[in-house]
């Protein structure tokens, strides 16, 4: 396997680091992942071992960080830099930054792409497929897929999320979407009222995965996927798991064409001491 740390950059101009993985024969096959909520393309341990998994299997694999790196990032933007991460990020953006990636590896001569996320990123490419439909974009991989907007009202208190909704919308009113409020779902405990307003509150872009809808909720944006997509997550996930684990898997297998579901008997969100049993998982479904 070899390793190469790369730069690309979105299509407004974002410089995004990340490290490309690719087997000793040369591929055309490439897995793109897509990292969480104030996430890098580094941290999660699993990654390690999708590296060796993919690569094992003829795949070249691209982890890279997003706009939504960290809480707050300061990203270059040409010769100058831009100031943003999880904390100011807006969900549609993500379009930009797949496709900024998406058109670096067809530059380097990839020409089949299984697009790959975790966590919210698993939002940000079922989203990327739906509204572009790229036709060398064959698989997606979700792990992990989360209702975010339950997410949140599982981890906040009732006065918590009245509040930031009350302070969200009254700031964003006032043209003030950069002043940070109080998010305690995010490690460092703030988020922008913008990012807030517009991606935690219900029927958002990114709020397309609704299990509190219940088994039968439909969801457009999976519907419109039509190509095979591979979910896996634990069955101890704290995030995903919202509702009860049956009422998850039905609405997902309701509302994508061709999905197959993988769970991992005591994993949680990060995969925690699975991360070979997930290697085990995308190596049998890839």
């Amino acid at each position: 396997m070899k390793q190469e740390l790369v730069r690309m950059t979105s299509m407004d101009n974002l410089e995004m680091v990340g490290m490309l993985y690719e087997p000793e024969e040369r591929s055309k096959k490439i897995i793109i992942h897509v990292h969480g909520l104030c996430g890098n393309f580094y941290e999660n341990r699993f990654i390690d071992t999708l590296a060796k998994t993919y690569t094992s299997k003829g795949y070249s694999f691209l982890t890279f960080n997003n706009r939504g790196t960290n809480y707050v990032s300061e990203l270059l933007k040409g010769d100058d830099c831009e100031i943003i991460g999880g904390c100011y990020e807006r969900f549609k953006d993500c379009l930009l930054d797949i496709e900024g990636v998406i058109k670096y590896v067809k530059e380097k001569g990839y020409n089949e792409i299984i697009l790959e996320g975790h966590s919210y990123g698993c939002n940000k490419v079922a989203y990327y497929y739906s509204q572009k439909k790229d036709t060398t974009i064959k698989k997606i991989i979700l792990l992990a897929p989360c209702d975010i907007i339950q997410e949140c009202v599982k981890y906040l208190s009732k006065e918590e999320y009245e509040k930031a909704k009350k302070e969200s919308t009254r700031l964003v009113n006032e043209g003030k979407e950069k002043e940070l409020i109080d998010f305690s779902v995010n490690g460092n405990g703030v988020i922008s009222a913008g990012t807030y307003y517009h991606d935690f509150l219900p029927d958002g872009e990114d709020d397309f995965i609704r299990y509190r809808d219940g088994k039968t909720g439909e969801s457009k944006v999976l519907n419109d996927i039509d190509i095979p997509v591979i979910i896996i997550f634990g069955d101890v996930d704290e995030c995903v798991l919202t509702q009860d684990i049956e009422t998850v898997k039905s609405y997902l297998k309701n509302n994508i064409k061709d999905c197959t579901i993988e769970i991992i008997e005591g994993a949680d969100h990060s995969y925690t001491n699975k991360y070979e049993d997930l290697g085990k998982m995308v190596e049998k479904n890839i």
